[in-house]
């Protein structure tokens, strides 16, 4: 089978079935170009006869357009069409070819000599499907003469009441009228239609670990993720790198050697889009100047070209999926294809071209951005007007990009040489950036110009900045000194003692002086509102919702962050105090349960994060988004959202902790050892010593290296891996997310034979759970350890049901087991085993495959079993051999739901969706649509 297209080949080899038996059809494969539409053909369909049943393939040719019904009778024929006999000689070959030429005298015009080849045609095949089953496979439809397309669509007609089977395939350009037409005609009459999408990122790395012959480590993956799915591109990538020598396999994984900008192995990829036109290919390769995205007006004004002219020309590329459109922008689908056709611009003519582009996009009004992204890219020392501009605009760029804002003053300041009235400046812009990059040095550039600083207004703004860099670094002390020495600058205005007042507030709370805090910040937000500025007044009640959340006054902490972010939206310089605050309300949605909230407040947060370019928040909002979908079960999109915030570049110490401990962890669950070891180790050692700000994000890292450490058949090691959250730093650190922890360490402390530490986890679940009174997470959990350790079937029901209405499979599964455990400890085996039988239903439904070994070792020594059960495997066809995730479209498809509303239901892409639906048909070996509604209609019924 080939990756990725199993359901594809399964649904042609099921027409097969179906022509051998006598029942004919037909089917139309689409795709962009590479997709693998040939090969599929060939791997579905043999290239040989086969027992009882004819099969004969053929392909569209360009050159052949001009020859009537060429692209057919090479199907039907092959060579023997002009050369041979025999087959030929049989079936009126030689009749045809003098219909063709003009021979017959009957066929007066050479309209009508076509119209009786093909009548001829039409008698031939049902000659042939009289004789025994007929297939006839045509590649590339999209090259067929206008003649063959008119004789496919007879077949097409026909094929319902012979044992004929037709199989075409095209790709979306060249468009052409004749074949829109076709493809119309096709799929109303019953043609069955399948899409070959983009592999998904787990079959992508399938198909690249069996080219390389080895699991992909993480570099190299990221790598072939920016071919977008496309199985050639994926395969000219891989095989350019290994030409290169660019891939090492010791140690037992794939990973890339060369630096990321590295495209010397690309040349091949720029060659597999010759077929566009030369003009939409020189339009595309001007386009990619303007980066992955680019907006059609700012190409057009570049270009010096209307609008409408682009369009014509960007038709081509979007038919064959080069490009797609985001709504304002288009978008280059395969990052690759960007960076092939980019590097094929000479160095110095790119140079010229982007600065060249820089001007005109200046001189028509651009935004920062815009300009910025376009002198990014050019060498060298920037000139005058580059320098004028940026000292200009940085404040701007600092708000919307400052990681092009940090690289632009870089340059400036090192290679620019900028005026003496300019240093300073950008000097405050570049530590301006730094501190919304949240980069290490930021403080020590901030506290240099600070203390170099003459005017006290200057010395205060520089000393928030100062206040904001040590607070991201997490020193609150010195973050705490900061604030009060400028809080004694004179002639400090209303405004900033309001802002400075409100990091004071975060300051005290972070130290554990609660009370303080609490009158502080409440007094510091009365005193926002009767002064009305929105930014003064968003950070207040950000400090005031910390100071809440500390206190265990959740829903407090929630008004106190919705309000804020309302202030905040009215301010333009309040964006990344918004960005927080709308992280900090999705993750207060998140704690109560509340999904669909939580995901509508990330969206927010993710669409001003890119618009900003605010990258340090950016990948905070990927990580609550990985943890959302953890939490609910959709642990695939969890691991899109891990790979996305891995990719950004940033220095926080936290990120790798939680990114690469969250995807271990579920690898883990997946009993995937390997992988899971590999991101592990990508965590430093140390990482959990070095602030507060990483203990913060270490539940899934810690949870992860138990887990790990249980499946290897260590359970004092995984006990002593969660054994360090009983202190009182962690405790301090970890703030309220300790309870997710407790309920492993109180069944591991049984387990081992440490009661002591399973009571004292006991413990401190039950007093997190009575300072966090209002959220239902630690409450629940405690519920869960008391259970655990009393082995409670009553309480551990409790916590069951308050699971099963938090939507979190997981837990809900984990606390089954749990369950189980405990009936089985009380003698009753029935019960027990059904609490195993949901718990091992809820693990399936995840994919936990280590989960259900655990569950079945830990009953199985108290004497309960499942059987044959415990080893099905799912099935390859029907409704059982459907995954979670192809169900729900499966029973939306019967609802009559298109594509794009099954893709807003379930927050796919349509392209994802496609996927779904051409597996689902292929499985459940129908041809349309209406027959998966018709079936499952009959599966409601028990029928």
């Amino acid at each position: 089978m080939w990756i990725g297209r199993e359901g594809h080949i399964g649904t042609l080899r099921a027409l097969l079935d179906e022509a051998i038996a006598g029942r004919g059809g037909s089917a139309l494969v689409e795709g962009e170009p590479g997709a693998g539409r040939t090969r599929l053909l060939k791997e579905a369909l043999p290239t040989a006869d086969e027992p009882g049943c004819r099969i004969r393939h053929g392909s569209g040719d360009e050159l052949w357009q001009g020859y009537p019904l060429r692209a057919v009778l090479d199907c039907l024929y092959g060579d023997d069409f002009l050369y041979g006999d025999g087959f030929a000689a049989d079936t009126g070959r030689s009749e045809i070819v003098a219909l063709l030429n003009g021979e017959r005298a009957e066929a007066t015009t050479a309209e009508a000599s076509l119209m009786a080849a093909m009548d001829r045609l039409l008698a031939v095949v049902d000659e042939l499907c009289a004789e025994r089953p007929l297939v006839l496979v045509l590649d590339d439809l999209q090259w067929a003469d206008d003649a063959s397309l008119l004789m496919w669509q007879r077949l097409s007609k026909a094929a319902p009441r012979l044992p004929l089977l037709l199989v075409a395939s095209c790709r979306p350009v060249p468009r052409r009228r004749e074949l829109d037409r076709l493809r119309a005609g096709l799929v109303e009459r019953g043609t069955l239609p399948l899409f070959l999408g983009p592999l998904t990122p787990e079959e992508t790395d399938r198909f690249a670990e069996s080219l390389v012959g080895a699991p992909l480590g993480p570099r190299l993956r990221g790598r072939v993720a920016l071919a977008g799915g496309n199985p050639r591109y994926i395969a000219d990538l891989v095989t350019g790198l290994l030409a290169k020598g660019a891939v090492d396999r010791d140690g037992g994984r794939a990973e890339l050697t060369v630096p990321p900008g590295e495209s010397g192995h690309l040349s091949a990829l720029a060659e597999r889009i010759g077929f566009l036109s030369p003009t939409s290919y020189e339009t595309l390769r001007q386009a990619a100047l303007l980066g992955t995205e680019f907006d059609i007006g700012q190409l057009a004004l570049v270009l010096g070209r209307t609008t409408r002219q682009l369009l014509e020309d960007l038709d081509e590329p979007l038919a064959a999926g080069l490009l797609s459109d985001t709504g304002d922008r288009l978008r280059f689908r395969h990052e690759v294809v960007h960076e092939a056709l980019y590097a094929g611009v000479p160095a110095s003519v790119r140079s010229a071209l982007h600065l060249d582009a820089a001007r005109a996009l200046l001189d028509a009004g651009a935004p920062p951005p815009v300009v910025a992204g376009q002198l990014r890219a050019v060498p060298g020392p920037m000139t005058g007007w580059a320098v004028h501009w940026l000292v200009e605009h940085a404040g701007a760029l600092n708000s919307q990009s400052p990681v092009l804002a940090a690289e632009l003053i870089e340059r400036a300041i090192e290679q620019g040489e900028p005026s003496d009235a300019d240093r300073p400046v950008l000097e405050e812009r570049l530590a301006e950036a730094a501190t919304l990059l949240r980069r290490p040095e930021s403080a020590g550039l901030v506290r240099i110009l600070r203390d170099r600083a003459q005017d006290p207004a200057r010395r205060v703004v520089l000393g928030f900045m100062l206040t904001s860099a040590l607070m991201v670094q997490g020193d609150m002390a010195q973050a705490l000194k900061a604030t009060e020495e400028a809080l004694a600058e004179p002639g400090l205005c209303a405004v900033w003692h309001i802002r400075l007042v409100a990091c004071r507030v975060l300051c005290h709370t972070d130290l554990d002086r609660l009370e303080a805090a609490r009158t502080e910040g409440e007094a510091t937000v009365a005193a926002a509102q009767r002064l009305g500025d929105p930014l003064a007044e968003a950070e207040a009640r950000h400090a005031m919702s910390y100071v809440y959340y500390r206190l265990g006054r959740e829903r407090e902490a929630l008004d106190q962050v919705a309000q804020g972010i309302a202030r905040a939206r009215q301010a333009p310089a309040a964006g990344d105090i918004r960005l927080l605050m709308l992280a900090n309300l999705a993750e207060g949605h998140v704690k109560f349960h509340r999904t669909e909230d939580a995901e509508k407040t990330l969206e927010e947060a993710r669409t001003l994060a890119r618009l900003t370019g605010s990258t340090g928040r950016l990948v905070g909002i990927e990580a609550r988004c990985a943890d959302l979908k953890f939490r609910t079960g959709r642990w695939d999109r969890a691991a899109e959202h891990l790979e996305q915030a891995a990719a950004l570049k940033v220095s926080d110490a936290w990120v790798p902790v939680l990114v690469h401990g969250m995807h271990a962890l579920i690898l883990g669950h997946q009993d995937q050892r390997a992988a899971a070891v590999a991101h592990l180790e990508l965590v430093e050692p140390d990482a959990l010593g070095v602030g507060t700000a990483a203990r913060r994000e270490a539940v899934p890292l810690l949870l992860a290296r138990a887990l790990l450490a249980e499946r290897d058949g260590r359970p004092h090691d995984a006990l002593r891996v969660l054994l360090p959250i009983l202190s009182e730093e962690y405790a301090a650190d970890m703030v309220h997310e300790r309870h997710r922890l407790f309920p492993d360490l109180v069944r591991l402390g049984l387990e081992s034979g440490d009661i002591a530490s399973a009571e004292a986890a006991l413990a401190a679940c039950e007093a997190e759970a009575a300072r966090s009174h209002e959220a239902p997470g630690p409450a629940t959990a405690a519920i869960r350890c008391r259970g655990l350790f009393a082995q409670d079937p009553a309480l551990l029901s409790q916590a069951v049901a308050n699971y099963e209405r938090g939507s979190r499979p997981l837990l809900l599964g984990l606390t089954l087991e749990d369950l189980a455990v405990a009936l089985a400890w009380h003698g009753d085996l029935a019960a027990a085993r059904a609490g195993l039988d949901r718990a091992v239903e809820a693990y399936e439904a995840l994919g936990a495959r280590w989960d259900i070994a655990r569950a079945e070792a830990r009953l199985r020594t108290l004497g309960v079993r499942r059987g044959s059960r415990t080893t099905r495997r799912r099935a390859t066809s029907g409704w059982e051999s459907l995954t979670p995730a192809e169900l729900k479209v499966a029973l939306l498809v019967a609802e009559g739901r298109s594509n794009p509303e099954i893709a807003t239901e379930l927050f796919l892409s349509r392209r994802t969706v496609q996927t779904h639906v051409s597996h689902i048909l292929g499985k459940l070996q129908l041809r349309s649509r209406t027959e998966v509604a018709r079936k499952a209609a009959l599966r409601a019924a028990g029928e």
